[in-house]
């Protein structure tokens, strides 16, 4: 099933694929972008998406593709195929840079092949034969024209024309020359009339020179005469002018022919770089935007993660546009409720913009984890239906398009309906509006629907498979937040929005009045679920800071002791290899000595007391015995529940978790958690808990902590420097900060990359541009 043009018109498509044209540089990849529609199958999209992936990592480590401006080349090429066609050399010339391009754009694909291996399949079909370009430039020059080694005839055949222009100019200027006392010629000058060359005669001395007037001026003053010597090699100069154009056309017309028989190899290969280019246009796009391709399955529940809507992020930029956060599992109908202008259209928008770029192998502004399904379809009912033609008024339009929406949805149907309902007597359109939505729960559809029905709220509340979800309210500064809340339904806070811009008490206190008691308890009531919401949300925030701070001093705790338990296993290795090397070299002198007493001969009363001395000094260094290496650990077979110690430290509590498989443990030391091996545990005995404080630490940071300098530090040292940073630079609140490790020996650089890509509360992170510190500086951004 195709999406209706309709659809990508009212979600504005067409306005995100411009933003990517703009990075294509042929005509056909700009074609082929502008053409461009979701697919049908979900295995295409989620292959382009990978194409794009690959381009990007490319891209990434500034290596462009070798891509420049080709015209559409396909008619020329189609004309080829035709016997006796000739094809002009500018046409030539545009099929020549094509076979270039196409033969650079494989190479560069080959040197990348480890990197991005489903690209250099995709450039398969691209032409590489450097024979058939030779060929072409052989004949046709840099800016399309023919030299004059094009052929062997026609070099001859120039050389000739030159000669007779020569002889022509000499004889042409000495007429001129004999001409010039007696006032005759009318302009010191040669001219050309239909290729042959004449004299500028004033019209009454025509009959003082003999040959053919070719011409006269405008004003009839002059006549334009070709001398009657010069007449034989005009007629040559022309004839051979023929030949040359003969010869020309001749050349041209070999080359058509080659081009012919190449012309499947050829259409191929400009339809592989058209798409190549759409690809890597798209990928420039993704750098643009910070993008990622999804997960497509529908296995998993339907999730959003940082999504932003394009058009937005373009005008407004990351940090002024609110990301948007969903996730659609069993409940696949979802009313979304809130106050007006509180962007409950625009989450529509961005929902389905977003699928169709992901079904198109666009990257979106969005976290990679995010899982989208593929939909056959996107049906859906936003703004003004009114038709004049039809002679419908808006509500009447609006339940046509719905009807439509109802007989056309099914499983795989993605349904977005703004401000359902409206339009006609508030209880009515309620009811019409549940009725649809119930007939769209049993089709099975994903449904998003906005509306101001309170009624609809109660059954998204009670009803199977509704959810509801909400606009953000700030209701203590009365304005919106433009986030989007799952679970909860939202208060349309007219009468607050009415108060902040000024209504008067006494007329609210009457309004109110007005109002259905229930419908006032219920908004009433919402307004102080959401406020209490927003109060719980901030303080899960902070318990959120803290517990990652916790968390990355516990890592870095734990890699501590593990570096301090290898360093004293190193220790004792080399005290160990010391120390038989010491009593090595004791027992060879002790040999030594006995050796030089027998070579001396020396009385056995003197053996003796040497022997004596021997005793004394291995009794002196009785206590240099060989070190043995405890390797092994204590041998006991530990209990989840149980106390136990980690060997060689004060650490201790209570095993929270074994993982005999993978030989590790948790303990519960205190507020931390701690992953330990089971070798490293020994049984705590009488040992006290080590209690860490679980005091809340506040952090605050200036604008210019954003970035950490660790140059020259060693890599063991600056880890916990790193760490600290992170979690101070989350807690302050800031969304990118910059770590500044330089190039030298790559041992920092490879520290930090380890720790970001482990750290739970780190996004994303990339090396800043080239001119702004290249691979010595990491940017990372923070969720």
């Amino acid at each position: 099933m195709n999406i209706s043009s309709d659809v990508l018109d009212k979600l504005e498509f067409g306005k995100v694929l411009q933003l990517i044209i703009k990075y294509s540089s042929t005509e056909g990849g700009k074609t082929g972008l502008q053409n461009l529609v979701p697919y049908k199958k979900a295995a295409d999209a989620e292959n382009e998406g990978k194409y794009v992936t690959e381009a990007k990592e490319i891209l990434i480590r500034n290596d462009n593709p070798p891509l420049e401006f080709i015209p559409n080349v396909e008619e020329s090429i189609f004309k080829s195929r035709i016997d006796g066609a000739v094809l002009d050399a500018k046409k030539i010339l545009e099929i020549y840079r094509l076979a270039v391009i196409s033969r650079a754009l494989f190479q560069y694909l080959k040197n990348n092949r480890d990197s991005a291996p489903s690209l250099f399949a995709l450039g398969k079909d691209l032409l590489v034969d450097k024979l058939f370009e030779h060929n072409i430039r052989k004949v046709v020059g840099e800016n399309g024209e023919i030299p004059d080694n094009a052929s062997i005839k026609l070099r001859e055949i120039r050389s000739e024309i030159r000669s007779k222009k020569d002889e022509l100019v000499r004889s042409v200027n000495r007429i001129m020359k004999s001409l010039e006392d007696k006032d005759i010629v009318r302009e010191d000058y040669l001219t050309l009339r239909d290729g042959r060359m004449v004299i500028p005669v004033k019209v009454e001395h025509k009959r003082h020179l003999r040959g053919f007037i070719h011409s006269e001026s405008s004003t009839g003053q002059t006549v334009y005469i070709e001398p009657e010597e010069t007449l034989e090699l005009n007629n040559d100069i022309v004839t051979l002018s023929f030949a040359e154009k003969r010869e020309i056309e001749r050349l041209l017309k070999e080359l058509t022919k080659m081009i012919g028989g190449l012309s499947g190899r050829l259409l191929a290969s400009y339809a592989s770089v058209s798409h190549l280019d759409g690809v890597f246009a798209r990928a420039k796009y993704s750098v643009e935007i910070n993008g990622s391709f999804p997960e497509t399955s529908h296995d998993k529940p339907f999730v959003m993660k940082d999504a932003r809507h394009p058009l937005l992020l373009k005008k407004y930029g990351k940090s002024e546009t609110v990301p948007l956060d969903l996730e659609i599992s069993e409940d696949r109908v979802v009313v979304i409720t809130g106050p007006n202008a509180g962007g409950k259209t625009v989450v529509l928008k961005t929902i389905g913009l977003l699928v169709l770029m992901v079904q198109s192998g666009i990257h979106i502004p969005a976290n990679p984890d995010s899982n989208f399904r593929f939909f056959d379809d996107v049906l859906l009912d936003i703004g003004d239906q009114q038709s004049i033609e039809d002679d419908l008024s808006t509500f009447s339009s609006h339940l046509s398009n719905i009807n439509k929406i109802m007989s056309t949805a099914g499983t795989d149907s993605l349904v977005l309906l703004d401000e359902i309902g409206t339009g006609t007597d508030p209880a009515e359109g309620s009811a019409l509006a549940a009725a649809v939505l119930v007939a769209l729960r049993d089709s099975d559809s994903t449904v998003f629907a906005t509306t101001h029905h309170g009624s609809l709220k109660l059954i998204a509340n009670d009803m199977k498979g509704f959810e509801n979800a909400a606009m953000e309210f700030d209701n203590e500064q009365l304005k919106p937040t433009y986030k989007f809340k799952q679970g909860i339904p939202g208060s349309s806070y007219a009468f607050e929005i009415a108060k902040r811009i000024g209504l008067d008490e006494k007329f609210l206190r009457v309004a109110e009045s007005y109002l259905d008691a229930d419908k006032h308890k219920i908004e009433t009531f919402l307004v102080e679920v959401e406020t209490k919401a927003q109060q719980l949300e901030a303080k899960l925030k902070k318990l959120e800071i803290e517990n990652t701070r916790l968390n990355g001093l516990s890592n870095l705790y734990q890699q501590n002791i593990e570096k301090l338990n290898a360093e004293k296993k190193e220790i004792l290795k080399k005290a160990k290899k010391e120390a038989d090397e010491y009593i090595k070299g004791i027992n060879s002198r002790v040999e030594k000595v006995i050796k030089d007493l027998k070579e001396t001969r020396a009385d056995s009363a003197v053996i003796k007391e040497s022997k004596k001395i021997i005793n004394s000094i291995k009794e002196k260094n009785k206590d240099i015995a060989p070190v043995e290496v405890d390797t092994e650990s204590e041998k006991h077979d530990f209990k989840v529940g149980e106390r136990a110690a980690i060997k060689n430290t004060e650490t201790a509590g209570q095993i929270l978790e074994l993982n005999t498989d993978k030989g590790r443990a948790v303990l519960q030391v205190g507020m931390l958690k701690i992953q330990a091996k089971i070798s490293e545990l020994v049984t705590a005995k009488d040992k006290k808990e080590k209690y860490v404080s679980p005091a809340i630490h506040n952090v605050s940071m200036s604008a210019a902590d954003y970035r950490i300098d660790i140059r020259g530090e060693r890599a063991d040292e600056a880890e916990f420097k790193v760490v600290k940073f992170i979690d101070n630079a989350y807690t302050a609140g800031l969304e990118r900060i910059e770590i500044l490790h330089g190039k030298g020996t790559g041992a920092l650089k490879k520290m930090v990359k380890d720790i970001l890509k482990k750290h739970e509360r780190v996004k994303n992170f990339y090396f800043a541009p080239l001119e702004l510190g290249g691979d010595g500086i990491t940017i990372a951004e923070l969720n």
